[in-house]
């Protein structure tokens, strides 16, 4: 009996040593609608979540900055932010596509402030670390318009409400939460998402220095089961209309009008955006006039093996 009880110990003592020892998946985001189906999946399968953390930064920026020093090892970014790390040297693949901005992502101003002419001179806020440079750039040209026409103000994401009440800016490009309260504190949409249609992507990357066979094993593992969460959102978003609303903090109307503005894509739409080299070409070539201009980048980027469709093959390979 002593001797069994000594041979139960010792297995419970050394798989108890074995969880410890594997390594956790640290997955980044920000605050974006198309993101929260993550915290979901993070509450509906807890077995899956065992070794992967999901790592809430207050804006993109601190995304970036978490891919780049190595403290995550997957990040939720746009597009045009994948461009810039691997311009800048940095060995990242984008290995899922999550979703497009179909009006979701826009450019409030004052009420006095009704054309694009209207914004000469004024302060116009954007994150001009992250996609806000991008978007407002290509505002701004549609508009034959330059950012020398604007005074430019680097506002994170999590300050454009704040600023704007405080009078420190005239318009500011920004997305929900944001965009809701702004209009609830007066502001007027100038522009959205729409109007470029399929130029803001959300993807997630990954730092390939980082990701070892274990770290990869769970990555598996959540893309499954988070994309079973996303075909279940689009199918019915009521269900989840509270569990989505946890860190967005919309009324309900604005939560259902936020999702009706982006794509969440899931099953082989993934694998045809992943596989669709020219569209993505075109991309990071728009990507690269914008991020060379603003002085982003010194160089455009080598960006033939930035795509990576294997991990998503793999997922769905094993449903």
């Amino acid at each position: 009996m002593r001797r069994l009880t000594l041979l139960l110990f010792t297995f419970i003592f050394l798989t108890s040593c074995q969880e410890q020892n594997i390594p956790t998946l640290r997955i980044g985001t920000n605050i974006w609608p198309g993101y929260e189906p993550f915290y979901i999946t993070r509450q509906k399968y807890p077995n899956v979540m065992k070794h992967i953390k999901l790592i809430e930064y207050r804006n993109a920026s601190q995304v970036l900055n978490g891919i780049i020093n190595e403290s995550i090892d997957v990040a939720a970014v746009t597009l045009d932010e994948a461009v810039k790390i691997k311009a800048l040297g940095f060995d990242i693949e984008v290995i899922w596509v999550i979703d497009y901005s179909n009006g979701a992502d826009t450019l409030m101003a004052k009420p006095n402030i009704t054309h694009a002419q209207d914004l000469k001179g004024k302060r116009v806020g954007a994150e001009m670390s992250a996609l806000g440079l991008y978007f407002l750039s290509r505002y701004l040209e549609l508009n034959s318009l330059s950012i020398d026409d604007i005074t430019l103000i680097n506002l994170e994401a999590n300050r454009h409400v704040q600023a704007y009440k405080n009078n420190e800016i005239d318009a500011v490009f920004t997305f929900d939460p944001s965009s809701s309260k702004l209009i609830d504190a007066g502001a007027i949409q100038l522009f959205d998402s729409s109007q470029i249609p399929g130029e803001i992507v959300d993807v997630l990357i990954t730092n390939k220095k980082t990701l070892s066979a274990n770290k990869k094993s769970h990555l598996l593992s959540f893309l499954k089961m988070n994309n079973q969460t996303v075909k279940h959102i689009v199918g019915d978003i009521t269900p989840y209309i509270n569990s989505l609303n946890q860190r967005l903090n919309l009324s309900e109307q604005q939560l259902k009008d936020t999702f009706n503005k982006i794509t969440l894509l899931y099953d082989q739409a993934v694998i045809d955006w992943l596989e669709n080299t020219e569209k993505q070409a075109l991309l990071i070539k728009s990507y690269d006039k914008v991020l060379l201009e603003q002085g982003k980048i010194d160089k455009l980027c080598q960006c033939n093996n930035l795509i990576n469709p294997n991990i998503a093959k793999q997922v769905f390979n094993e449903n």
